[in-house]
């Protein structure tokens, strides 16, 4: 029996009640504050489906002001659905976007100690620009207090020219 196939979409409302469950905690408000950013413009929340299932989500964010623009970020795919191509069609997705806005590059931030994200980056022809980032992250305790914190990440760079 064959599993059905990887779907990539924008998210819509409807997809927000299965997302906030999966987040790490009921105080958590991460979809509905991509959605939100979503529904302002030039920024596209995008969700992995198997059937009905998501798999994971991601962002691009085509906001002029930001020094990485477009930005692919806040790749995530839930534990169990990892290495099923999820992470991969998501990007694609996400670059098909910037492409038809007209973009020629996309760029994202990685830590430079992920060990499973810079493979498939590299695999997804993104390159090391030689940069680095300081990037803010937030996280929630198991009481859903949020905590941010800044990291240095490296910037990789994806030409949409050559596809």
């Amino acid at each position: 029996m064959t599993a059905e196939p990887i779907t990539v979409r924008l998210c819509t409302a409807e997809d927000l009640p299965a997302l906030h469950a999966r987040e790490p905690h009921p105080a958590a408000t991460i979809a509905q504050r991509h959605f939100d950013r979503q529904a302002a413009g030039g920024y596209f929340f995008a969700v992995a489906l198997r059937g009905t299932e998501p798999l994971g989500t991601s962002v691009l964010d085509c906001d002029p002001k930001n020094r990485l623009c477009p930005e692919l970020k806040n790749l995530w795919v839930y534990p169990e659905a990892r290495r099923q191509g999820a992470a991969r069609e998501l990007t694609r997705f996400l670059e098909d976007q910037a492409a038809a806005l007209g973009f020629v590059e996309v760029f994202l931030r990685v830590n430079p100690d992920n060990e499973a994200a810079i493979p498939m980056y590299i695999s997804l022809d993104y390159t090391p620009t030689g940069d680095h980032s300081m990037t803010p992250y937030e996280t929630f305790d198991a009481s859903g207090v949020s905590t941010t914190y800044e990291q240095l990440d490296a910037v990789y760079r994806k030409s949409l020219l050559i596809r």
